[in-house]
């Protein structure tokens, strides 16, 4: 599974440079040992982002990370890499019940029922804004699962990037074609409308085509 190969070799990477922060280990007072600390919050930083996209903000590595992972010293950055190396053994070992990928599709199938049932009676803003949603959590997690960023980094801290980045970048690596491109960006728009309560005369037959061809694209496009 590309998916699994890809998080894996991600996880690597951040255990790799947890290992180059071990190298810059010094001593100090009361034989105390410390590691680079400009090193050592970047590997923190990228731990938590990726523990928090592949697990969610509620896992235990996630937690654990954040908890155990606090300061510059030798200690605090084995500790991060043994959660590493347990959420990378997870990975390799049960990625389709462990990850949140495996679970996406079916959450994503239950956001777009309820948005139906709203369309059908007639909230049509409540059926865009879920809509809304679902093609923003489809869209971070394809872009994901095809090695895009799906962070900003500025100033040692990570931003969601926003939906409209994120299919213009999906775009860029042929994820989809550019009519399907075109097509997100309408969707967004409209859905971004709803959600400002700012929307031009729409008909519910106009937005149940919409929710059809929503999921259409979330079929066409699994990960």
């Amino acid at each position: 599974m590309k998916n699994k190969a890809d998080l894996t070799a991600k996880v690597q990477a951040i255990i790799t440079m947890g290992e180059k922060v071990l190298a810059t280990e010094s001593k100090g007072f009361q034989q105390q040992t410390f590691v680079n600390e400009q090193q050592f919050h970047d590997f923190r930083i990228s731990g938590l982002s990726l523990l928090s996209r592949v697990f969610g903000d509620n896992s235990q590595y996630y937690l654990r990370f954040k908890s155990e992972v606090t300061s510059p010293g030798t200690s605090r950055t084995k500790r991060g890499l043994g959660i590493l190396s347990a959420a990378t053994t997870e990975l390799q070992d049960n990625w389709v019940e462990t990850t949140r990928g495996a679970i996406t599709s079916e959450i994503l199938a239950d956001f777009m029922a309820m948005a139906e049932i709203h369309i059908e009676a007639g909230n049509l803003q409540s059926g865009l804004i879920l809509i809304g949603a679902v093609i923003e959590k489809h869209l971070r997690n394809l872009c994901l699962a095809g090695n895009i960023s799906t962070t900003n980094q500025q100033s040692g801290s990570a931003s969601p990037k926003k939906p409209l980045q994120l299919t213009g970048e999906a775009y860029k690596k042929k994820l989809y074609d550019r009519q399907q491109h075109r097509r997100i960006i309408s969707w967004l728009e409209i859905c971004d409308n709803a959600a400002l309560d700012t929307m031009s005369d729409i008909s519910v037959e106009q937005v149940q085509d919409m929710h059809a061809d929503v999921s259409r694209f979330l079929a066409e496009t699994p990960y």
